[in-house]
C-alpha cells in the first residue's frame, strides 16, 4: 500500500515538473525591434504567438490608449483614423475636416453652409448628394435638382465633386423649408464617411 502511494506521488510530482518545464519553454522572452530601434518592452512568445502589452504596442505605433475605469473600456486611437470633434459644428475624420458655418431658413429654402478642408494626400469627394437633415422627427434628403436650381449661375458657393489635397472649399446645401425649425441634425458624407452634427441652431 505504501509502495503504491509513493509511486502515485512520484508520478504526480513528475507530471507537475513536466508541466512547469513546458510552461517555461513555451513562454520565451524576445527582443522587439521597431524601425531599427530596440523597444523597451519584453514581448513573450507562447504557443507560437508573440504577446506585447497593449499600451506598449499602441504607443510604439503612434497610437494612444485610454482606460475608462467606470465602464471598464479601453480605447485605442490611431493617428491616421482620429475622430476629433473640435466643437459642436466642426469634426475631423482622418485628415478631412467638415465645418457647419451656419444654417438659415427663408421662404424659399433651408440652407446649410459647409466648409470642407482636405489635408490628406488624396482627392476627396464631398458626396453632397448623400447629405440629409432631420428636423422635428422628419428626415429630408438632398435633392439634386432642387439644389441645382439654386446654385447654378447664381454665385452661390458650390464645392467641386473632387477636392484635391490641400484644398479648402465652401458649399451651400439647400433643403425645402421645414416647419418651425429651431435646431436640426445634419449628416454629410465626404468620402462616404459619416460626419454627424446634432442640435445645430437654425437662424434667419
Amino acid at each position: 500500500m505504501k509502495k503504491k502511494l509513493l509511486l502515485s506521488l512520484l508520478v504526480v510530482s513528475l507530471m507537475l515538473a513536466s508541466a512547469g518545464v513546458g510552461a517555461y519553454a513555451a513562454a520565451k522572452k524576445m527582443t522587439l525591434v521597431v524601425d531599427g530601434t530596440v523597444a523597451k518592452v519584453d514581448p513573450i512568445l507562447q504557443n507560437g504567438v508573440t504577446y506585447v502589452p497593449l499600451r506598449a504596442a499602441a504607443e510604439l505605433l503612434g497610437a494612444t490608449v485610454n482606460l475608462d475605469s467606470k465602464t471598464n473600456t479601453v480605447t485605442v486611437t490611431s493617428k491616421g483614423t482620429t475622430v476629433t470633434p473640435a466643437s459642436n459644428n466642426s469634426k475631423t475624420i482622418g485628415k478631412v475636416t467638415v465645418t457647419i458655418n451656419k444654417v438659415t431658413q427663408d421662404a424659399d429654402s433651408l440652407k446649410v453652409y459647409v466648409t470642407y478642408i482636405n489635408k490628406s494626400d488624396k482627392a476627396v469627394s464631398p458626396a453632397e448628394s448623400l447629405s440629409k437633415i432631420v428636423s422635428n422627427g422628419k428626415q429630408y434628403d438632398y435633392d439634386t435638382m432642387f439644389n441645382f436650381d439654386r446654385y447654378y449661375d447664381t454665385g452661390v458657393d458650390n464645392a467641386s465633386g473632387s477636392l484635391e489635397p490641400g484644398v479648402t472649399a465652401k458649399s451651400v446645401l439647400f433643403f425645402p423649408p421645414v416647419a418651425n425649425p429651431t435646431k436640426i441634425n445634419i449628416l454629410v458624407q465626404p468620402n462616404y464617411e459619416e460626419f454627424r452634427f446634432n442640435d445645430i441652431v437654425v437662424g434667419k
